[in-house]
C-alpha cells in the first residue's frame, strides 16, 4: 500500500511506496564520512539492525531524532541491534549531524545519489517553489548538502532489519513526527523474545 499526503505548506500532492515488512533489503551504494562506497545489503548482511533515514544535517527534528536514538544506543546494541542513520546530505556534510546531533557515535552514511531512499520507497522531490522557499526563507539549500541536483528527500523513516528482511517501519510523511525510542525498544525487547 502507498502513502500519499500533501507537502507541509504546499499543495502539490507526492506519493510514497515504502517497502513492505518482509521484503528483503535492496542492495544501495552509500558513502562513509571518508567517501568510500560501500553495499548496504553487503554491509548489514544477516545481522540485526536499526536503519533510520534522515532528511539531513539541517533539519531540527531529524537531530533531536538522530540525539534520542544516540541516548539509548546502549539499551539498542544490548539487543544486538546496530543502528544506521542514512540521509541525502553529501559524506563530505556527515560532520555536521555529528555535531549538531549531540557527538553521534553510530553510523552515519550518506546517500547523495539517492540510491538506498529509491530502493526503500520513501524519495519525493521538492518542486522549484519549495526549493526556492527553503534556500531564500531558512537559508537551507538542498543542493548544497546534497552535492546534487536531484531535489529529493526521503520521508522520515525507520526500518527494523534482521537476517536481510525489514521487520518494522515506521514511515509518516509528517516530518515533524518521528518513531519514539520508547515504541522503537518495547518493539526490539518484543522481538527478543
Amino acid at each position: 500500500m502507498c502513502i500519499s499526503s500533501l507537502v507541509h505548506a504546499q499543495s502539490e500532492m507526492y506519493e510514497i511506496c515504502p517497502i513492505k515488512n518482509s521484503e528483503e533489503i535492496p542492495s544501495a551504494i552509500l558513502y562513509q564520512q571518508d567517501g568510500i562506497e560501500i553495499d548496504l545489503k553487503d554491509y548489514i548482511g544477516d545481522r540485526k539492525a536499526v536503519l533510520v533515514f534522515y532528511r539531513g544535517g539541517w533539519c531540527p527534528y531529524c537531530m533531536r531524532h538522530l540525539s534520542a536514538l544516540q541516548e539509548a544506543k546502549d539499551e539498542i546494541e544490548a539487543l544486538d541491534y546496530e543502528i544506521i542513520a542514512i540521509t541525502p546530505d553529501d559524506f563530505m556534510r556527515l560532520d555536521t549531524s555529528i555535531k549538531k546531533g549531540k557527538e553521534i557515535d553510530y553510523k552515519l552514511f550518506s546517500d547523495k545519489d539517492i540510491n538506498a531512499i529509491s530502493a526503500f520507497g520513501i524519495g519525493w522531490k521538492i518542486n522549484d517553489e519549495l526549493y526556492a522557499k527553503y534556500k531564500d526563507k531558512y537559508n537551507m539549500d538542498v543542493e548544497w548538502w546534497s552535492g546534487s541536483k536531484h531535489h529529493v528527500l526521503p520521508v522520515p523513516a525507520v526500518f527494523v532489519v534482521s537476517e536481510g528482511k525489514i521487520n518494522y517501519q515506521h514511515v509518516d510523511p509528517k516530518y515533524s513526527k518521528r518513531l519514539s525510542t520508547n515504541v522503537l525498544l518495547s518493539f526490539l525487547k518484543s522481538s527478543n523474545d
